[in-house]
């Protein structure tokens, strides 16, 4: 079993196609190498962003979340706040989160 516990799975739904690709363009400018050491050192394992492409007329994202545990949750959500949080400020989206704790993996 991985160093993985917990995961957070969120959906980002944008009004279009080129909110979408906006904020798919932002991604290297927000996570930068010092705000991803920043990430790591406080215990999340990997961030993955997916463009969503099965559902017809939908601007939607999704994005993976890994952590070691409920911890490194709960400091990452700070660093979330302080370092990508104001960057969607703009963005007319809706969000839906799942958080689980891996029980099954291979």
């Amino acid at each position: 079993m991985s160093d993985i516990t917990l995961i957070n799975y969120t959906t980002r739904d944008f009004i279009s196609k080129t909110e979408l690709e906006l904020y798919i363009s932002k991604q290297d400018n927000i996570f930068t190498e010092n705000v991803i050491t920043e990430f790591k050192k406080a215990g999340m394992v990997r961030r993955v962003v997916t463009r969503i492409w099965n559902r017809e007329g939908a601007f939607r994202v999704g994005i993976l979340f890994e952590y070691t545990g409920e911890k490194a949750y709960k400091d990452c959500q700070k660093l979330l706040e302080k370092h990508y949080l104001h960057h969607l400020k703009d963005f007319n989206t809706k969000v839906v989160g799942s958080r689980g704790i891996v029980v099954h993996e291979f």
